[in-house]
């Protein structure tokens, strides 16, 4: 199949994270015997969702002629697999669209706090260590992740000039918002119910048509002192499939750390009486990760890495897709 790159800048909307796609990327390739529609998004890359499918047949009109008929032999303009979402900063912003195995799955990122509350403030080597900023950067990975297996992706917290930083010393601001631009007030029970709120709106407009829907909250633990570092996941005890969803987080993380660590014994403790707000109010299964204890200089040490909040990532991807292996909501 013969292809030739065409950079045609133009503008819309893309559903999970709701901004503009500058100069997207299509392109020129030779339709073979039995190519239709589908098969020729997928051979391309490109998840053959509705979306992708009304693209295809708006940006070739002219070729399909009022028909979904491909033709053996001619050339179809096809949008390339990566797309641009500045909200990840200038390294990071390109992503590939690498498979369809989360193509349905909805999930809802929270980083915890934001805005006027940078949650606990730990110390290290003599700089601020923000609660705040370490879950934000891990946050934004995650969700760079799960839209690279074609989920439909929603980032809460946002702050436009942060961007994934590949640096230990993540400064603190206080200019994160919500999605829809609604700042983030000091007062916490109205931050926690405007949360919420965004959360629910958005899951009743997926349900019915979404495979599944799940919220994801990262924090930073800062209560009390462990020898050994790891991660607590809570969970809304009241919902069977976020009960799935914490113990295919747990066992996922079990799994990398027997595999990459296997004199930690990590046991992977799962609180099922945590009275959350979010977790309590939000319609979707939700489940709250703390990704480490901010006051432990092990976890300290290990969270200032960025290859380590990136792995992190990885692994509650990991997670994340198997959980949605077996599930439907």
């Amino acid at each position: 199949m013969k292809t030739l790159k065409i950079l045609l800048f133009t503008t819309f909307m893309w559903i999970a994270l709701p901004m503009q796609l500058l100069g997207q990327e299509y392109i020129s390739v030779t339709a073979g015997d039995g190519d239709g529609i589908w098969s020729l998004l997928r051979e391309n890359g490109v998840v053959p969702s509705p979306e992708a499918v009304s693209d295809f047949k708006s940006t070739n009109s002219d070729r399909l002629k009022g028909r979904d008929i491909l033709h053996s032999g001619k050339t179809y303009l096809v949008p390339s697999s990566s797309r641009v979402y500045p909200i990840f900063g200038s390294k990071y912003e390109r992503v590939q669209i690498l498979t369809d195995r989360l193509e349905g799955h909805v999930y809802y990122i929270v980083s915890g706090h934001g805005g006027p509350d940078p949650g606990t403030l730990g110390k290290y080597d003599g700089q601020l260590l923000p609660e705040d900023e370490i879950a934000y950067d891990t946050s934004l990975r995650l969700a760079r992740n799960l839209i690279q297996d074609g989920a439909t992706v929603y980032i809460i917290v946002r702050d436009e000039n942060d961007g994934i930083r590949d640096s230990r010393n993540l400064k603190d601001d206080e200019d994160e918002y919500y999605l829809g631009g609604e700042r983030i007030v000091l007062n916490q029970s109205k931050r926690l119910k405007d949360r919420t709120r965004i959360i629910n709106k958005l899951f009743d407009k997926h349900k019915g048509s979404a495979l599944s829907q799940q919220m994801i909250s990262l924090h930073v633990d800062a209560y009390g002192s462990r020898v050994e570092p790891q991660i607590d996941v809570h969970f809304k005890a009241a919902s069977n499939s976020g009960y799935q969803l914490s113990r295919s987080l747990r066992d996922t993380m079990k799994a990398k750390y027997a595999q990459h660590q296997p004199g930690r014994h990590y046991k992977g403790h799962i609180d099922t009486s945590a009275n959350l707000y979010v977790l309590n109010n939000t319609k979707p299964p939700a489940v709250l990760v703390e990704l480490g204890n901010i006051r432990h200089s092990g976890d300290q040490h290990r969270l200032v890495k960025y290859g380590n909040r990136q792995a992190l990532a990885d692994w509650l991807r990991d997670g994340l897709v198997k959980n949605a292996q077996g599930v439907t909501s």
